[in-house]
């Protein structure tokens, strides 16, 4: 499939603060997102920033196997992919590509995969396409330049950009600059910015700039422990309408 560009990502973690909140929240964030992101509840969420962290504290309680609540997930009318740890499931990724397929997603994206299990790259998207998926990937802001023209081999269904952290409406020149470097390495291939992103400037920022797409997470988990879920949904669409605006 080809994804909407640009597009908006919500991400949310299953199970967060309960399982039947979480498919609430998800829900309400699908009337203005393109897609949405699940973070699949892990105790080790080592790559997330404090705010998704601790989400995943209370998820995991929730919900100590993570892949059983996942047919849940079939009830959803938007688009999602799922976030995971290949760390949680390095001898049973089969079985996370399938249960993953079968509840509807697109991809799983495991960021883990290229810093600790690049020798799994391979076995990765064997088994993405074995279920049905598409693959996707990770990269950091500073990312081998070798790594992100390789993953274009694969026909991904996006890569996924980790932004350095930033404050303010404007992100560090620098920052953006990667966006754009990336985007000359990947050419074609759907380019996913995600972290601090917190307002419409930001995002447009970064589309300007060359990414496809901009997933939001800790800015919209953050207005829902403050305001609620209705204040949530309202800051998620606020940044998808000034996105395209």
């Amino acid at each position: 499939m080809a994804l909407k560009s640009p597009g908006f990502f919500s991400y949310w973690t299953l199970a967060y603060p309960s399982l039947d909140e979480s498919l609430r929240v998800l829900a309400s964030l699908s009337d203005c997102s393109d897609y949405l992101e699940v973070g699949l509840p892990t105790a080790n969420p080592k790559y997330d920033g404090p705010t998704v962290k601790g989400t995943h504290r209370i998820a995991i309680e929730k919900a100590p196997k993570p892949l059983e609540p996942l047919k849940l997930l079939e009830s959803l009318e938007k688009s999602f992919s799922l976030l995971a740890y290949l760390e949680d499931y390095e001898g049973v990724l089969r079985e996370l590509l399938e249960a993953a397929a079968s509840s509807g997603a697109m991809c799983v994206l495991l960021p883990d995969l290229p810093f600790e299990y690049p020798h799994m790259l391979d076995l990765y998207v064997e088994e993405s396409l074995r279920a049905g998926l598409k693959p996707c990937f990770f990269a950091s802001s500073r990312f081998p330049h070798r790594w992100l023209k390789l993953y274009t081999e694969f026909n991904p269904l996006y890569i996924y950009l980790g932004l350095q952290p930033a404050t303010g409406v404007r992100l560090p020149v620098e920052v953006e600059r990667n966006v754009s470097r990336a985007k000359s390495l990947v050419g074609d291939v759907y380019l996913l910015a995600g972290f601090s992103i917190r307002t419409p400037e930001t995002a447009r920022a970064l589309i300007s700039r060359g990414a496809d797409g901009v997933v939001v997470g800790s800015a919209i988990i953050r207005k829902y422990e403050e305001d609620g879920l209705g204040a949530a949904a309202k800051l998620a669409c606020s940044i998808a309408r000034g996105l395209k605006g």
